[in-house]
């Protein structure tokens, strides 16, 4: 018997889930968990065999999750199901030490390959993921989070273009040249892969809550 915690929000979302988890582990014990907080006390009260996490719940705090998971539970094996861009997040979450990355759109029978290769103690992340981990490696990219490229001053300039802020607003606010505001806005562009603010912030939800986003 093999004990899974599902990890979601949304109550429809786990019952669907389980019902995945059983046709892999037809003697599967399900636990569920609608938020952070009763993730970590469901796992720091029974010993799991998987963990299926979704990004979006309440009190979650990113990559952190699985470091904390790991601290109580070494060997616990984690598969990410989340309906974030993957190709922006499942680099990060592998690097942290999760064991797979699954879109939510991912259908049934994928999901339930994700379930079974993560069992078996085997990576899970989509073929297109693959291939762009297999790029950056092969070009020396980083896959890191976009965020994580940011220098002090350019998260400060990122935060103050999601509260709506003009170009000139912002020199004005950090007292510098409207030029070094217009050359920071640039680069924030380029590292998020985006070309207007529209973009930049549905790219930056897509990427994280922004409640989670260290700008400081």
């Amino acid at each position: 018997m093999r004990n899974v915690l599902l990890v979601d929000d949304h109550h429809m979302v786990c019952l669907g889930m389980g019902m995945l988890v059983k046709t892999v582990i037809a003697d599967a014990t399900l636990y569920f968990a609608h938020t952070y907080e009763d993730a970590f006390n469901e796992i720091k009260t029974h010993q799991m065999d998987l963990v299926i996490l979704d990004l979006g719940i309440p009190g979650g705090i990113g990559t952190s999750m699985i470091k904390t998971f790991r601290h109580v539970q070494q060997n616990i094996r984690i598969l990410v199901c989340s309906g974030r861009d993957e190709l922006l997040n499942a680099p990060d979450y592998i690097q942290a030490g999760a064991n797979g990355f699954l879109h939510k759109s991912s259908s049934d029978d994928e999901t339930e390959k994700a379930i079974r290769m993560v069992l078996e103690g085997k990576k899970y992340v989509s073929p297109a993921v693959q291939r762009k981990m297999f790029d950056s490696v092969l070009n020396g990219e980083p896959t890191n989070n976009p965020f994580e490229s940011l220098s002090p001053r350019e998260k400060q300039v990122l935060e103050l273009l999601l509260t709506g802020k003009w170009t000139k607003e912002i020199a004005d606010d950090l007292k510098v040249k409207f030029s070094t505001v217009s050359t920071q806005k640039t680069k924030i562009f380029q590292k998020f892969g985006v070309e207007n603010i529209v973009d930049l912030i549905r790219k930056v939800d897509q990427c994280t809550d922004q409640s989670k986003v260290n700008l400081q």
